[in-house]
């Protein structure tokens, strides 16, 4: 199946499939061995990487089967039978190509530091897909996190997402695309999408990746959460002050109810029919528990199996899509009088970089919306909501990739991977960045630019994860999956973020 149309596929099923299983996580004898079938490549402390064709079976101490060990450079290799446990940073399942005969990916990057940083890999959690910097006197701002939760080339996904920079004294737009978290990157395509608008809008991404400008934004009227209190000052500005759903409710929370909600009322002028909610925002790190610890964590070495075989049939990565589709991210709904009914989904954008959004919604009662914000407990942050008055479709200028430099070099082999969303990609290892060139007509009006990103990436299974698995099965979608991740985000989030923003892997 072509992973470029799977999960729009999979998005237009009905989200009414609920799934309910309970499935406890034990420990297990760690001295039991693992079989895995699907390729993997070991990435080791020393730099080197072993790739194994035809899989290996780990256990507590080692991994065994017939390798082929390459260096840091890759141009060296020799055979090996086994190597300890204790050497190894990650383990990722992959493929020899892409998409069959008409796909491949090239790693035509200079080599990271990756032996370099040996401590922190470690334990690094940092991550959940290219990371975008801008530069701004010297300093590299963040500006998006690209194709967020694409764990698998099935789940291949184009975000678009608004940049706030300045461009370069020549003209150009640059943006420095980073790895920097323990995972493999595959960029498909790079697009500069431009939008010209008046001096008193903000041009804005929607839920679907469709772009806006809005005009005449106004404040929340008021705004309360599940327990009733009232939240609207959390929302008033883009000043940090962000909501996040309150300890006593991630207290109450069980596997029959996870979700939190937020009643927006915001103000709406005669005779409209519409308006567009805004909203700053991005995930909290609930769901990096959920895909590290739960998802690869507990079932350790048989998740390799999971993401390089079983996400591979249509079945299984079927049941995982409707699942995240219906119980992760954030279901917009309208009060109708009588009920609130769904009118937008806004899936998660991760964890790092902000975003900034614009959801259309009807207006059922005149001069006023009321709204319902619903999502797993505390799976958002938000910094500020309001409502705009005014708004417009628009299509925007798409600005062509013209050049990727490493450092002072040009690279036109990285340039020709990423230039058309075709079968050709981008690969990039923790550590390495490089920096994508575009080339915007000069204008003296005011504009935005928004960067699409299309691609997938794969994470690094941890050592500590292969060593103590505590699930005898690769994940299943399920309510009590999530039920679990939220209890151990609950108890530990204090510590995870500190970790989370300690761990960002440093690139060369």
């Amino acid at each position: 199946m072509d992973r470029r149309v799977a999960l729009p596929l999979v998005l237009l099923v009905s989200a009414c499939i609920h799934v309910y299983q309970s499935i406890r996580p034990r420990p297990l004898d760690r001295h039991t061995p693992v079989v895995v079938t699907t390729p993997v490549k070991a990435h080791l402390v020393d730099g080197s990487t072993v790739v194994f064709l035809a899989g290996l079976t780990v256990d507590s101490a080692e991994v065994r089967g017939e390798g082929n060990r390459y260096s840091l450079t890759l141009r060296d290799s020799a055979a090996v039978s086994s190597i300890p446990l204790d050497s190894i940073v990650g383990m990722e399942a992959f493929e020899q190509s892409v998409n069959g005969a008409s796909s491949f990916a090239v790693s035509v990057l200079a080599t990271g530091g990756t032996a370099l940083v040996v401590g922190a890999l470690a334990v690094a959690i940092f991550g959940s897909c290219p990371t975008v910097y801008a530069d701004s006197a010297g300093t590299a701002l963040l500006q998006a996190e690209g194709f967020s939760y694409s764990i698998a080339p099935i789940f291949e996904s184009r975000d678009v997402d608004r940049l706030r920079l300045v461009q370069a004294a020549d003209g150009s737009v640059r943006l420095e695309i980073r790895n920097e978290a323990l995972e493999t990157h595959y960029v498909n395509q790079l697009e500069l999408l431009e939008v010209v608008h008046g001096s008193m809008e903000t041009a804005l991404v929607d839920e679907r990746n469709g772009l806006l400008v809005v005009a005449d934004q106004h404040a929340l009227t008021r705004a309360t959460d599940r327990r009733g209190h009232d939240v609207t000052g959390a929302f008033a500005a883009e000043d940090g002050n962000v909501y996040r759903t309150a300890a006593h409710t991630m207290e109450q929370a069980q596997l029959s109810d996870l979700d939190d909600w937020i009643d927006l009322t915001a103000p709406a002028p005669p005779g409209a029919d519409s308006v567009a909610i805004v909203l700053r925002l991005r995930n909290s790190l609930l769901n990096t528990t959920l895909l590290y610890d739960v998802m690869l964590g507990d079932p350790g070495a048989r998740s390799l199996d999971w993401v390089g075989k079983d996400l591979k049939q249509v079945g299984p990565a079927l049941a995982v899509a409707q699942w995240y589709q219906q119980r992760m991210g954030m279901n917009v709904a309208v009060n109708d009088g009588r009920q609130y009914r769904v009118v937008a989904h806004l899936r998660d954008t991760g964890p790092i970089a902000w975003k900034d959004v614009a959801i259309v919604v009807p207006v059922v009662t005149p001069g006023s919306v009321r709204v319902r914000l619903t999502f797993p407990m505390d799976n958002w942050r938000i910094d500020r909501i309001a409502v705009a008055h005014r708004f417009r479709r628009v299509s925007p200028t798409v600005i062509r990739l013209a050049e990727v430099r490493e450092g002072e070099t040009s690279n036109p082999t990285a340039l020709a991977s990423m230039h058309d969303a075709d079968g050709r990609y981008l690969q990039t290892s923790p550590g390495q960045r490089f920096t994508a060139v575009f080339h915007p007509r000069s204008s003296a009006e005011p504009r935005t630019f928004f960067l699409a990103a299309q691609g997938y990436y794969t994470e690094w299974v941890r050592a500590s994860w292969l060593r103590s698995p505590r699930a005898d099965h690769g994940f299943v979608p399920s309510d009590s999956a999530l039920a679990r991740a939220l209890d151990r985000w609950r108890m530990s989030q204090d510590s995870l973020e500190a970790l989370f923003t300690a761990t960002r892997i440093p690139t060369r």
